[in-house]
């Protein structure tokens, strides 16, 4: 562990523990929690994980508090359009600046390595313990037009993502091992793969390489169709959680698997003594955690999985 790592562990040791202090710097009074407010205004500009995350205290204010009027300010604007739950979705360009002033960010410090799950991180924004971490995501499987037909095989479909994103590149398993996996589950299954990044990342296979290739919302619709999810940490943990898919996370060490926990979700964890990292800077140790966990391990993982969801 380096230095610098040291340092910032320390100073986040007091937060990462005691989620109450890092609340009340948002809100400073107990007696008056966001929450209970006529009109509420909810800040998750990006990551389409994160903002999926927020639908869960979407619902939980709205048993609460019926009557409030709820507005969520996201880059994500389209994918929530129409939302049930929600009066209003817009984008941070959408909204005015009365509307910004009164708005409740529900974003986490990255150099604070959380030690719940990310849902009772935003709860907590708003004034809100001990919710329910179901998310009421949509169905948008009319979406899907010609993708749809690929999703009729009889065979067992896995959706895989390769990458989180281009911001936390420490929580990718190395290339090799995507390959190798993929034609190893192709031999039994349907594979089709998902994501944000162009094919040039590993190369297409064919009209199931669909990195790139879709909408927010088909790739939702992809995944709520699909027997099983293999994944790093990403949008698709969340979304899958949504739908109810069976879901297998490469974690290593990046965070800890209570952030991210759910029914039905298998983490393939490590935990070396830099874990927590949540890093965005190249990791010193080239990634060793996520090195560590072999092909067969995610194989046999998938397996099991499949089994106890047909």
């Amino acid at each position: 562990m380096t230095a610098a790592h040291r340092l910032r562990r320390l100073i986040a040791a007091p937060f990462s523990r005691r989620p109450f202090l890092l609340q009340r710097l948002r809100w400073p009074n107990p007696l008056s929690p966001p929450y209970r407010q006529k009109e509420i205004v909810l800040y998750r500009p990006g990551e389409l994980g994160d903002v999926v995350m927020c639908l869960a205290v979407v619902r939980a204010i709205r048993e609460r508090n019926p009557h409030a009027h709820l507005t969520l300010v996201t880059h994500f604007h389209e994918l929530l359009a129409g939302h049930p739950l929600l009066n209003r979705v817009l984008s941070p360009d959408a909204a005015d600046q009365a509307t910004l002033r009164r708005m409740i960010s529900l974003r986490y410090e990255v150099f604070i390595p959380l030690r719940w799950h990310v849902i009772d991180y935003f709860a907590g924004c708003v004034g809100l313990t001990d919710i329910a971490h179901d998310i009421p995501l949509p169905d948008f499987g009319a979406e899907l037009g010609e993708l749809g037909a690929h999703l009729q095989d009889r065979r067992p479909r896995i959706a895989v993502c390769r990458t989180a994103g281009p911001f936390t590149p420490n929580k990718d398993w190395p290339a090799e091992r995507w390959d190798e996996l993929i034609r190893r589950l192709e031999q039994f299954a349907t594979v089709i793969e998902l994501g944000a990044t162009a094919p040039a990342a590993g190369g297409s296979r064919g009209p199931l390489d669909w990195r790139g290739r879709t909408t927010v919302r088909q790739y939702c619709a992809v995944i709520a169709r699909v027997d099983l999810v293999i994944t790093p940490v990403s949008s698709a943990v969340h979304i899958a959680a949504a739908y109810r898919v069976p879901t297998l996370s490469i974690l290593g060490g990046y965070e800890l698997p209570l952030n991210t926990a759910y029914p039905r979700h298998v983490a393939l964890a490590r935990s070396p003594s830099c874990s927590p990292c949540w890093r965005r800077e190249p990791c010193p140790f080239d990634r060793a955690c996520l090195r560590e966990i072999g092909v067969d391990e995610v194989e046999a993982a998938a397996r099991h999985l499949l089994r106890g969801s047909r």
